[in-house]
């Protein structure tokens, strides 16, 4: 049985101001860190074997943050970045609205075929997310992992082990940040959800309260 743990990165500066991120990164606030040290106590208490974040700035952080005093190695894998949204990164939604308000739409009509100026469509994050996936569960076939992602990465794992297609809302129905999840994938490749979206492990906490 492999035992399969998923954790969105910490808050960061332009997650409170609403800002794309994509590829680009900000940093994380204060909350963002305290989350992944909460994150870290709670994970101090399951078995963990493998690590692997995306390499963006903001997941590997709260990797090396949650990681916490185990002795294991972080891999960086490419696949589990968060979509490239090419020229619309470090924006509001506002602000793409006033400046490319035509072109926002026609996205939002198709994002599985349309990409984003310079960047990704849905599909091609998704097809490159799937794939990371099932190559990570195959090179660790009976350990437990711990991926540390981005939301939009994390939607397209749980869209695949629900199987389930993505909507045209799938940006504002993320898992919230240092959230954790937990699935079984068996022998052959059979996946049972145990939790999803977790965060009673911050909930004791004020700041988020």
């Amino acid at each position: 049985m492999t035992r399969v743990y998923l954790t969105r990165h910490g808050e960061t500066e332009w997650n409170r101001q609403g800002r794309f991120q994509g590829h680009r990164n900000s940093e994380l606030t204060e909350k963002g860190l305290l989350a992944a040290e909460l994150l870290s106590l709670c994970v101090e208490e399951i078995n963990i074997d493998v690590i692997v974040s995306s390499p963006l700035k903001r997941a590997y952080q709260t990797a090396e943050i949650v990681r916490g005093n185990k002795k294991l190695d972080i891999i960086k894998d490419k696949g589990f970045e968060e979509i490239n949204l090419g020229d619309f990164e470090g924006m509001r939604w506002d602000e793409i609205e006033e400046k490319n308000g035509d072109l926002l739409n026609r996205i939002t009509e198709d994002p599985l075929n349309r990409r984003y100026p310079n960047g990704e469509n849905l599909m091609e994050f998704y097809n490159r997310v799937e794939e990371s996936f099932k190559n990570t569960i195959n090179k660790f076939r009976g350990e437990d992992i711990l991926i540390v992602a981005h939301g939009g990465t994390i939607k397209c794992i749980e869209s695949y082990i629900r199987k389930f297609k993505i909507h045209n809302d799938w940006m504002g129905n993320v898992v919230q940040n240092c959230s954790l999840s937990c699935f079984e994938v068996s022998d052959a490749n059979e996946i049972k959800e145990i939790f999803y979206n977790d965060t009673k492990h911050l909930k004791n906490n004020a700041a988020f309260n």
